[in-house]
């Protein structure tokens, strides 16, 4: 009978021992990853730690493999400078446009893996930003415009050769617009008379815009704003001119750069991130993909339908049946119960060390294998990718170990506590 009691209690304390490993486990993962990975606050704050969103207008739309998407964002017109660029994607897609479209990504994609949307929509609306470009880019052009120099007139004539040139330099001028570029100088018309420069816009007018190369859409738009063209072409307003003469030859070029970004987006103006993930990966398809996010989903919500408090039962429990198991030794059952806390808690620790460690470089090698893999993707995407994905990496495993050294503080004590109570047996009726 005695055998067969110590045989039950080897049994017991094994099988305990099992428990409070498995529902330490049970509660690490939903503390430290399903409880992290389910708060947008965990998501956002990394994001703007990486200083994410200044790293899109300063690196990722600068890449040379985004080059015809940044065109296409400046409407096809020639920018000056760096800070040029920079300044107008901002003005584009504003800093906190952008960052509402990623934080409404994040609520969308936490929202479905806690199960309360049933598709991942992981998308960002670009049809504001669409909607900003034309008059973004020709206030910028409008500036641009006013910084430009008049050509030295030479003397006021205006014999018809002299009307005849000056029609050509205008219309010269219009074709470089109509191309998104701007002259570095414009031909004065101020030094004229009124009645002179009246016949150097019919000349221009009359026949050279009707014959000229530029494309049909933008003859037609010239013809459209004639009146208001003339009206600053008879005051001998240099610049008014161009300003006038602009929306109509550079409101084709920027429809088309417009309906070339449209071709990436769906019919409501949406760039979806899954897609275009899919499109950079020959590997998988779209529907691979969502269906690996389904399977994690389903695994993160088998772990979470546990519960963290029925984790912190069989950590507990498991340890106060250990001790119950060994009454009226309490000094083993504390002693065992000890050693397990002690075992697995400093199991998890070393795993928590070593994640920490040695997750950073292998995720980081493992983007850039990937990316590698794959033709198209921006090098200052990648770079991105990685900055976040290692930092997420470290605040996952990094919330291991502070819970495990919690269990193997709490064993060590349990452990310690045993050996006080043999000590005091004595003192202690009933209790061994």
């Amino acid at each position: 009978m005695f055998l067969l009691f110590g045989a039950f209690r080897t049994v017991a304390t094994l099988i305990l021992g099992i428990v409070i490993f498995l529902g330490f486990l049970f509660l690490l993962a939903e503390s430290t990853f399903s409880g992290k990975l389910l708060s947008t606050d965990f998501y956002k704050d990394t994001i703007s730690g990486q200083d994410t969103y200044n790293r899109i207008y300063d690196q990722v739309l600068l890449d040379q493999e985004l080059q015809e998407t940044t065109r296409g964002l400046l409407g096809g017109i020639q920018v000056l400078s760096h800070q040029d660029v920079v300044q107008l994607l901002r003005e584009i897609v504003p800093p906190e446009y952008l960052q509402s479209q990623v934080e409404d990504a994040i609520q969308r994609s936490v929202d479905y893996l806690s199960e309360d949307a049933d598709t991942l929509e992981l998308y960002l609306d670009l049809g504001p930003p669409l909607d900003l470009i034309k008059p973004t880019l020709l206030a910028y052009v409008d500036r641009r415009i006013d910084a430009i120099p008049e050509d030295d007139p030479g003397l006021p004539e205006c014999s018809l050769e002299r009307v005849k040139e000056l029609a050509e330099g205008y219309l010269g001028t219009f074709k470089v617009l109509s191309s998104g570029e701007l002259p570095d100088s414009l031909p004065s018309i101020k030094g004229l008379s009124q009645p002179c420069r009246e016949l150097i816009f019919d000349s221009l007018f009359g026949s050279s815009v009707a014959s000229s190369p530029l494309e049909s859409r933008a003859q037609q738009g010239l013809m459209n704003s004639r009146e208001a063209i003339r009206a600053e072409f008879v005051a001998g307003n240099t610049h008014g001119v161009l300003k006038q003469a602009l929306r109509p030859l550079a409101t084709p070029l920027m429809d088309d750069a417009i309906d070339k970004l449209k071709e990436n987006l769906d019919s409501q103006n949406r760039l979806d991130l899954i897609q275009k993930i899919a499109e950079w990966n020959p590997d998988f398809t779209e529907e691979e993909l969502r269906a690996q996010a389904d399977e994690s989903r389903r695994l993160m919500n088998r772990v979470r339908g546990l519960g963290e408090t029925a984790a912190i039962i069989m950590v507990v429990g498991g340890a106060v049946a250990m001790v119950l198991v060994h009454y009226p030794k309490v000094s083993g059952g504390m002693r065992w119960a000890g050693i397990v806390y002690v075992v697995t808690g400093g199991v998890f620790f070393g795993i928590g060390k070593v994640l920490e460690s040695q997750l950073p470089a292998r995720l980081t090698l493992l983007v850039e294998r990937g990316a590698g893999q794959v033709s198209g993707i921006p090098v200052s995407l990648t770079t991105l990718a990685t900055d976040l994905i290692v930092s997420f990496a470290k605040q996952l495993t990094g919330g291991m170990a502070a819970p495990s050294l919690t269990l193997l503080t709490v064993g060590a004590v349990l452990f310690g506590v045993s050996f006080a109570i043999a000590i005091l047996r004595p003192l202690l009726p009933g209790i061994r």
